[in-house]
């Protein structure tokens, strides 16, 4: 059998796969993100209330979630590179429909539904396909390709942002959604491939498969069914914890800013933490990818998790001061960066590579859950209450039990290793 071509190359494929893997979230994100700039043309074109409008973006979620574990199932039966053609198609398309609606629930299913699924397969797929192909460095590739969504916020975003009073926002997301279809989808149908074996080659590019590990006697390469997973208390406990995790990132971002405004920091100012928030959590993903890689992927969920709790709750007395609300951001980006991709390389870690993308499908429907569900609870919170210090106290504890959760998920027991 003639030796393949991405064997051929002066380095290890893997590194292909990385880079594709930081440019698919980079534009995934960046038309995700991006969607909240085109809210007010839309309002103000169609006299569509605030309310409605955003509904749009919790469908998105609630549908996000829900087709997670079926995107995994999909690329197991079909394949990682027509899962993500397929990913890329959906949310890039989805996208350039919302250029074309004249009624409410027309942005509900183009949005809200057809994008969602698409990127559903865009942010389970490409991690999961990466975290196959590094075995000593899967936490520092998983979490340095995370940059892609501070690097989609950072350049696409304002990008777009300019665009729209020169060619509207019609055009606009159009245009943007097609760039997005491109890149996402044929470039990642082009270049991404399944696993290492699949091309003669073995993780980390190394010369022969994983051995055991000396220090532990375990076997380099266990792989556990989905059935036999989900059955171990490690998995549901680490679901749980990526079920309040998810749940606190979305709803901070969410009210964060109102937070700060309403003590009295002027809105610009406010929303300027953002921005440093972006940049600290591209840091955070490179200094926890080694820490990951050095430390184990459990100790890194447990001081990111753990940082998030103190800044959710810290945010609670901090007085109306921009430097303490960059301070604070600072703090909230580093510990935000290094955290959600982990959950993917541990998913791996503890049940192996052959249904990783399954498993972590269904991961990402219990963060999804969470992310549906603790919005909604804070903006609950906040009416009840007049003020969003419950809310925020709501979160830290809720992260709190995010790293409480994983410290007692222990890592599951033997079962017959499954070959890969």
């Amino acid at each position: 059998m003639a030796e393949r071509w991405e064997a051929r190359l002066p380095f290890f494929y893997g590194w292909v796969v990385f880079v594709l893997t930081f440019l698919i979230y980079m534009f995934m994100y960046g038309l995700r993100y991006s969607v909240g700039i085109f809210f007010t043309p839309i309002q103000q074109e169609f006299g569509w209330s605030t309310a409605a409008t955003a509904s749009g973006v919790t469908i998105f979620f609630w549908v996000y979630a829900l087709s997670a574990p079926f995107v995994g199932n999909l690329a197991d039966r079909i394949g990682v590179r027509k899962t993500v053609l397929l990913g890329g198609l959906l949310l890039g398309g989805g996208g350039a429909m919302v250029s074309f609606i004249t009624e409410l629930w027309q942005l509900y299913v183009a949005w809200g539904v057809v994008a969602a699924m698409g990127s559903a397969a865009l942010y389970v797929v490409p991690t999961m396909a990466l975290s196959k192909f590094f075995h000593r460095k899967r936490g520092l590739t998983v979490g340095w390709s995370s940059v892609g969504v501070s690097a989609g916020q950072a350049v696409l975003i304002p990008v777009v942002a300019s665009f729209i009073p020169i060619l509207g926002w019609r055009l606009s997301i159009r245009a943007l959604g097609l760039v997005v279809m491109i890149v996402t989808a044929v470039v990642g149908y082009l270049f991404l491939r399944e696993d290492p074996e699949s091309l003669g080659l073995h993780p980390d590019g190394d010369d022969a498969p994983i051995m055991v590990d000396e220090a532990s006697g375990n076997p380099g390469e266990v792989n556990w069914t989905p059935r036999e997973a989900v059955g171990t208390t490690c998995f549901r406990l680490t679901a749980v914890s990526y079920f309040f995790a998810v749940g606190g990132i979305i709803s901070i971002l969410t009210f964060v800013v109102p937070h700060m405004i309403m003590i009295g920091i002027p809105p610009l100012q406010a929303s300027a933490a953002f921005g440093v928030i972006g940049l600290m959590s591209a840091c955070g993903s490179f200094v926890f990818g080694v820490v990951s890689d050095r430390y184990g992927r459990k100790i890194t969920i447990l001081l990111t998790t753990g940082g998030m709790a103190v800044a959710f709750l810290v945010a609670t007395v901090i007085p109306a001061n921009i430097t303490l609300l960059y301070a604070w951001a600072v703090l909230y980006g580093v510990s935000y960066g290094g955290a959600p991709e982990q959950y993917a390389a541990i998913t791996t870690d503890y049940f192996g590579r052959m249904y990783n993308t399954t498993l972590f499908g269904l991961m990402t429907l219990a963060g999804g859950l969470g992310g549906g569900l603790f919005p909604l609870v804070g903006g609950w919170l906040v009416d009840l209450t007049g003020s969003y210090y419950a809310t925020l106290l709501f979160l830290g504890v809720m992260m709190a039990l995010a790293s409480l959760t994983t410290y007692l998920a222990k890592p599951p027991g033997e079962l017959s290793p499954r070959a890969p």
